[in-house]
C-alpha cells in the first residue's frame, strides 16, 4: 500500500514580503481565509535576490515573495525538487498595507 503524503511545517509565521507592490492586493486578500494554500515558485533570475521565491494564490496571481529571512531555505528545498507550499495563517489590513502571514509546509 502506498504511503499518503504527509505535510510538515518547516517555517512558522512568516510575513509575505512585497504585498505593498501588488496592485489591487487589498481586494484580492478579502477572499483569503486561514488555511488557504499558496504556490511557492522559484524566481532564481530575480535581479534583486537570487533566492527569491514568489508566493502565488489559487488564481496564479503573484501576491508577494517569501520573506528574505527564510527564502534561501525555501529556495533550496524547491531547487532540490521538494514539494512545498504556503498556508495562510492570518491577514490584516494595516492602513494601505495588507499583511499576510503564512507557514511553509514540506509535502513528503
Amino acid at each position: 500500500m502506498a504511503n499518503a503524503t504527509q505535510s510538515i511545517c518547516v517555517v512558522k509565521n512568516t510575513t509575505v514580503a512585497g504585498t505593498r507592490h501588488v496592485a489591487g492586493m487589498a481586494e484580492m486578500a478579502e477572499n483569503y481565509r486561514p488555511g488557504d494554500r499558496f504556490a511557492l515558485v522559484r524566481d532564481a533570475g530575480n535581479r534583486f535576490d537570487p533566492w527569491a521565491v514568489e508566493v502565488r494564490d489559487s488564481g496564479n496571481r503573484r501576491v508577494g515573495y517569501v520573506s528574505c529571512e527564510c527564502n534561501e531555505f525555501v529556495g533550496r528545498l524547491i531547487d532540490g525538487g521538494k514539494s512545498v507550499d504556503g498556508r495562510l495563517v492570518a491577514r490584516e489590513q494595516v492602513g494601505s498595507w495588507c499583511r499576510l502571514v503564512m507557514e511553509v509546509h514540506l509535502n513528503d
